[in-house]
């Protein structure tokens, strides 16, 4: 995919010069602009990963036909060949439903996911760093009291890498395949659970997915999530001190921090709507926190870089 993405901007550069020197050659009118045709470009070229490579790019098809009809709007306004009534937010409009359509039809293609189980076994262990890189699709974590650091079920396929140092394990966790290409499975659908045996650092990265995190008994150190355009709700942890990490763009997140548990909230962003139970951490500077936060030994650390989500800590 990294391939692809490289053979991208090296067309559009080639595609950019081209169109240069051709204006230069007064061959195309100096009133037509190259921004358009770039649009209509990358919105190709998603459009061919999407329905050819089976990308893990998220967004079903709407941002192909999007970027498609919005350069081609252009374009031909900067022909005349469009009358001077506006036509760009209908144009937008019907673009946006014909992605979800074409979207849910390639869904409804695809084939159901193969599941395969896995497991990670402790063998004495005293510590764990855990990541998940999942992309697309509904990732599910809880915790368990067991031998394995990691044992569940894993639609879509998942590849293992283990590594011991000492008392420590490492276990990334990784989607096997593309997901969305047609006649591929409808994403990737992880149902796993966690030891609460050991301390353990949780690192997610995931994509266009749902993602719902029980973490109520884990005995964690660190929450870590990156991710995209999706949806997350996360139970944190009852007992211990722990910090949480969440970084990413246009996403809705839910955090629950149960009763009894102190919670410092520091967020930084763009055009994101937070929204913090100020009953129970009221807003202190730019920040909200428990009264008792620097004292309590069960105490939840919130870092927030976002960009356009909505957060919601309760």
């Amino acid at each position: 995919m990294h391939r692809n993405r490289t053979i991208l901007w090296a067309l559009l550069l080639i595609g950019i010069g081209v169109f240069l020197l051709l204006q230069n050659a007064d061959v195309i009118p100096e009133r037509v602009e190259v921004w358009p045709l770039v649009l209509i470009g990358i919105g190709v070229w998603l459009l061919l990963e999407r329905s050819l490579f089976g990308s893990r790019w998220g967004g079903g098809y709407v941002w192909p036909i999007l970027l498609i009809a919005v350069g081609g709007v252009l374009f031909l306004e900067d022909l005349d060949a469009l009358p001077d009534e506006d036509v760009l937010v209908p144009v937008i409009v019907i673009a946006i439903g014909l992605g979800l359509a074409l979207s849910a039809i390639s869904q409804s293609r695809s084939r159901p996911a193969e599941t395969e189980a896995a497991s990670v076994p402790l063998d004495g262990a005293s510590e764990a760093w855990v990541r998940l890189e999942h992309g697309a699709g509904r990732l599910r974590v809880r915790a368990a009291d067991g031998d394995q650091i990691v044992d569940g079920r894993f639609a879509g396929g998942v590849e293992t890498d283990v590594r011991r140092e000492g008392g420590r394990l490492d276990v990334t966790l990784r989607a096997r395949g593309m997901p969305w290409g047609p006649g591929r499975e409808r994403g990737h659908e992880w149902d796993l659970a966690i030891s609460r045996r050991v301390p353990v650092t949780l690192d997610l990265k995931t994509g266009a997915n749902e993602t719902d995190l029980d973490l109520t008994d884990l005995r964690l150190t660190e929450l870590s999530v990156q991710t995209g355009a999706s949806k997350t709700v996360a139970r944190l942890p009852s007992t211990g001190r722990y910090t949480v990490r969440i970084r990413g763009g246009a996403m809705n997140v839910r955090l629950h921090v149960p009763e009894g548990v102190a919670a410092r909230v520091e967020a930084h962003g763009g055009l994101s709507d937070i929204k913090v139970d100020e009953r129970r951490f009221p807003r202190w500077g730019g920040e909200w926190r428990s009264a008792d936060f620097d004292t309590a030994e069960r105490r939840a650390d919130i870092r927030l870089e976002t960009g356009a989500a909505s957060v919601e800590i309760v």
